[in-house]
């Protein structure tokens, strides 16, 4: 009776002859390193990692890979910059890994803090324009507070002055590697 092979047993049989082309080595090497970098900027960005476990790792590649490693997980850190986020250990970490980022990163420290500013100033004049409307309604008193976010107003608000903070976002994060 015949023996019974897995897919794997079959799958190694039909590809016992072929080989990968220098190209394709290449090009695996690449997504590997690539995918190192994104697993050190998740585990940097959820804590699991401190700056100093992110360096241990760092040093464990060839000084070439090394570098790439590090720009790949720089490149991945400012992809994360959102104004939506607390953006506080990214900054640290473009700091602590770009020392010559400084200077951009305090403006991107500056910008989000203006958004943030901004955000509860239009949050607030539009709880107010709510509230407004609702008293036109005959609805009011000390129990009456609207919810603004996720309103059409809010949402309106929002579309009004967040592009300009995003546009000027993307500008500091492309100057931070060029």
């Amino acid at each position: 009776m015949g023996e019974i092979k897995s897919a794997v047993e079959l799958a190694m049989e039909r590809t016992k002859g072929l080989r990968l082309s220098h190209e394709e080595m290449e090009k695996m090497k690449e997504e590997e390193i690539q995918s190192k970098a994104v697993g050190l900027v998740n585990r940097f960005l959820e804590v699991d990692f401190h700056l100093r476990e992110v360096e241990k790792e760092l040093a464990k590649f060839d000084p070439q890979q090394r570098k790439h490693l590090e720009q790949l997980f720089l490149q991945n850190l400012i992809e994360a910059v959102n104004l939506e986020r607390d953006n506080a250990l990214i900054l640290q970490g473009l700091e602590t890994f770009l020392p010559t980022s400084a200077w951009t990163v305090k403006k991107i420290k500056d910008l989000l803090q203006k958004y943030r500013e901004k955000k509860k100033d239009e949050l607030q004049k539009t709880e107010t324009d709510l509230l407004a409307g609702l008293e036109r309604l005959g609805i009011s008193g000390s129990a009456v507070h609207p919810k603004a976010e996720g309103s059409p107003e809010w949402e309106q608000a929002v579309a009004g002055f967040k592009p300009v903070f995003e546009e000027e976002l993307k500008k500091l994060k492309k100057g931070i590697l060029h």
